[in-house]
This record gives structure tokens, sequence and C-alpha cells, in this order.
């Protein structure tokens, strides 16, 4: 028992030293996922920024189209309009 406890500090700073270890690799490993969490917010951020470019563009072309279609329509009304009153 006596050789027991005095290898116990040896065994104890072994595993002090490993549980050091681990907690440097942990970390590290913490800080790839949050680099690599940041570049794929990133990326998102660039789609979802086209996104919304593309879809104002879109919106953009149907007003423009609903316009002309709108002018168009006046002056098929207003020829009706001057067929009827002749």
């Amino acid at each position: 028992m006596a050789e027991q406890n005095q290898d116990l500090p040896l065994v104890v700073s072994e595993i002090l030293i490993e549980m050091h270890d681990m907690k440097a690799s942990i970390n590290r490993m913490a800080e790839i996922m949050l680099s690599q969490q940041k570049e794929t917010n990133k990326r998102f951020e660039m789609l979802m920024e086209a996104d919304r470019a593309n879809t104002t563009m879109i919106i953009d072309a149907f007003r423009e189209e609903a316009g002309a279609t709108r002018q168009r329509l006046d002056g098929i009304e207003n020829r009706l309009a001057r067929l009827e009153n002749k």
C-alpha cells in the first residue's frame, strides 16, 4: 500500500498533463469550428444578398411589364370607346 501511495503523485501528475493536453486540443478544435461557422455565415450572407438583389430585379421587371400592359389596355379601352361613340 505504501508503494501505491508513493506512485500516486506521479499518476496524478500524468493525468493532469493529459488533461491539459486535452484542454488545448479541445480549445483548438473550438477555434476551428468557430472559424468554419464564421465562414459559413459569410457565405450564407453573400447568397442572401444575391437572392435579395435578384428578387428586387424580378419585382422591378414585373412592375415595368405591368405598367406597359396597363398602357396597352388603356389604349385598347380608348379605341373601343371611340368605336362605340361612332
